[in-house]
């Protein structure tokens, strides 16, 4: 039998609204993306930072879901998002930590919104702390935003030169980090929606759209959590 790899996926944190108990969890098209790929998903609470070396140690690939605004002081800036305050150091500071590790070690890495951010902080990029047009109104499986894909990339071979994509983010990549390049752009602002390393020394791929609600509508976005899983 073959062995299934094992995809660790950052969990993140919040109150739950209805009794006001904290509650860790990943969002479950992560879960399931996975699953269906053939994978063994492992969720990895938010912990202690010194606790990213055996967390990544056991895990093949990681995956760093969306979530919470990173803070700009991890790129030198104040905050000035309007009306925002919605940050969380812990996290911030424990997935550093995870991707600190899976490039020590090596291993895969695919992030999305979120992580996709956080690892451009991570290596010295910046963020836009307030962009426009770019969080959709209509459900999750809603196709409101476009980009053009660049040739030669595993994204390209999955989604082709031109796709849509839904968008629920307020922030997006600025200053990109010396290591990462683009493939994939909204042709109407240049909004950087997918980036990978340059010269491919751990192999990573980050989107800015939010294919773990789009598995159930639209097969190409399963294609991509197969690719995750079974060729990153």
């Amino acid at each position: 039998m073959t062995k299934q790899p094992i995809i660790g996926i950052a969990g993140n944190r919040r109150v739950n609204p209805e009794n006001g108990l904290l509650r860790d969890y990943v969002p479950h098209g992560f879960v399931e993306g996975v699953k269906r790929a053939g994978g063994l998903p492992l969720i990895l609470p938010i912990s202690d930072t010194d606790t990213a070396r055996q967390y990544i140690s056991m895990v093949d690939k990681l995956i760093l879901p969306g979530g919470q605004n990173v803070n700009p002081a991890l790129y030198g800036q104040e905050n000035q998002a309007k009306n925002n305050d919605d940050f969380f150091e812990e996290r911030d500071l424990f997935e550093i930590a995870l991707l600190a590790e899976a490039l020590k070690q090596q291993k895969p890495i695919f992030t999305v919104c979120r992580g996709t951010q956080l690892m451009n902080v991570a290596l010295g990029g910046s963020l836009h702390q307030d962009i426009e047009n770019h969080w959709q109104d209509d459900p999750a499986d809603y196709l409101t935003q476009e980009m053009l894909v660049k040739e030669g990339t595993p994204l390209r071979a999955i989604y082709g030169e031109r796709n849509t994509i839904n968008s629920f983010h307020h922030q997006s990549i600025d200053h990109l980090a010396s290591e990462l390049e683009v493939i994939a752009q909204d042709p109407k602002d240049g909004t950087i929606e997918a980036v990978q390393y340059k010269h491919q020394k751990v192999p990573y791929l980050g989107v800015q759209w939010h294919p773990e609600l789009l598995i159930n509508s639209r097969p190409i976005d399963q294609s991509l959590f197969d690719f995750v899983v079974n060729e990153l």
